[in-house]
């Protein structure tokens, strides 16, 4: 099984050329809560609220102990409350075609298909998550009111902060809200995620688009890597020449690697 992402030209080349250890190429990876619609994750976030919503009136419980109203987010900070540790996410399709959100960019960009398999294998041993995004909103509510049954006496909130006890999963529960539960209008995009977290000291920062952005750095094998396409290839000839160089100057064979090679060779054999 294939899985894609779509990165920028600039991106992938900057990421073979700058990666530290032989046979990877990095790639610069953004904090999710960044990187992401706020809809998108505010839908897996509000069906977490309406499960305690849920939990509350199949509990009786009464208003004035209500935690409907529990802040999800640090107050100013596009951070999530309990631990400081923050998502850092690859999307990736199971679905070839072009997602929406990278459709909507109208920029030339490489699509990537990277071995299911190598790929896992790749995260089991970088201390980083595979994760298959969830598109049953009944599902998906049902598993929150569920976890909730257990989670709910665990956390509190007053005035000062937000509080966990020691054996609160609240904020694991949080994660899978932004990280694995979408919205079942995008069912066919089949995503998934590979997912890093990292404290707010560990991650870079750069300034690009007018703000400050954290990332962190994925050094991935080229064994992962099946094939590389330039999205809209007959529009791109010279920048798709231009990358079949690339790839050999960084020896890497493009017939290995760079989807239509073989069809570019044909034409220039009757030209």
């Amino acid at each position: 099984m294939n899985l894609y992402s779509y990165v920028s030209i600039e991106s992938f080349v900057r990421g073979c050329k700058e990666s530290k250890i032989p046979g990877t190429f990095t790639l610069r990876i953004p904090n999710l809560l960044y990187a992401k619609p706020d809809e998108v994750i505010g839908y897996g976030l509000s069906l977490l609220r309406r499960s305690i919503v849920v939990h509350e009136e199949q509990n009786g419980i009464k208003q004035e102990f209500s935690k409907q109203n529990i802040p999800f987010f640090r107050e100013n900070r596009r951070m999530l409350i309990g631990p400081e540790m923050e998502m850092y996410a690859l999307s990736l399709y199971r679905n070839p075609e072009i997602p929406s959100g990278v459709k909507e960019k109208n920029a030339p960009c490489l699509r990537l298909a990277f071995d299911y398999g190598a790929l896992g294998e790749y995260s089991l041993s970088e201390n980083k998550y595979l994760l298959c995004c969830k598109y049953d909103e009944e599902e998906n509510l049902n598993t929150f009111v569920s976890q909730m049954r257990q989670e709910y006496d665990n956390f509190f909130y007053d005035e000062e902060h937000t509080g966990f006890k020691r054996d609160s999963r609240l904020f694991s529960m949080l994660c899978n809200a932004c990280l694995e539960v979408r919205e079942p209008r995008w069912a066919s995009e089949q995503e998934w995620g590979l997912v890093q977290f990292c404290s707010p000291e560990e991650a870079g920062y750069d300034f690009m688009d007018g703000n400050l952005l954290p990332y962190v750095d994925y050094a991935i094998p080229f064994d992962c890597l099946r094939r590389i396409a330039l999205v809209n290839q007959p529009e791109n000839t010279p920048t798709y020449s231009a990358l079949a160089g690339f790839l050999q100057s960084k020896g890497l064979a493009p017939d290995r690697y760079l989807e239509g090679i073989g069809d570019v060779e044909d034409i220039a054999d009757r030209i």
